[in-house]
């Protein structure tokens, strides 16, 4: 099940009202739609959206350590973002800025990152099991202990990427041959 760009149910919601509820103890938030919402440098650790439009969000700088996103993150900007032990499982990432991101023990099992820019990111125990980062670019990037099975990184420039403890035997380098 994928994240959704709209949803029947979602809540449109300002960026000051998200962050008063947040700064009011509630950490659950679901249906919310803040598509193009400045949530630069905000504090939302241990938040959790599901089902949540974010996308072309700005979200640069922000703490979004230890939560769960859910969500369409689709052209969001997570540069310099702290997604320390976040879960974006399955998480819609197209062409998202990742640029300088801290991604230690960031679950980005099955997420969508084709056209992402993750220049300069750390990634760090991060699992991006079946991930497709297809044209992402990952120039100065580096991977170390990075969980990369069945990650398909075809189309993807890897001549400035450093991989450290990390086995990208079983990650998908190239597109298939057409018979």
């Amino acid at each position: 099940m994928k994240p959704t760009e709209h949803s029947p149910t979602s809540v449109l919601m300002s960026p000051r009202e998200l962050l008063d509820r947040y700064a009011a103890g509630k950490r659950g938030f679901i249906g919310v739609n803040l598509q193009g919402a400045d949530l630069r440098g905000a504090v939302l650790k241990s938040i959790l959206l599901w089902q949540t439009n974010l996308k072309s969000a700005n979200l640069s700088g922000a703490d979004l350590s230890n939560s769960h996103l859910f969500a369409n993150l689709i052209q969001t900007n997570l540069s310099g973002a702290d997604l320390s032990s976040a879960k974006l499982i399955y998480a819609d990432l197209r062409k998202a800025d990742l640029t300088c991101a801290k991604l230690f023990k960031t679950n980005l099992k099955g997420a969508d990152l084709r056209g992402a820019d993750l220049r300069g990111a750390k990634l760090i125990y991060t699992d991006l099991e079946d991930a497709n980062l297809k044209g992402a670019n990952l120039k100065g990037v580096i991977f170390f202990a990075v969980n990369l099975n069945q990650a398909n990184l075809a189309g993807t420039d890897l001549s400035q990427t450093t991989f450290i403890k990390t086995e990208t035997t079983s990650a998908i380098l190239s597109e298939p041959e057409a018979n």
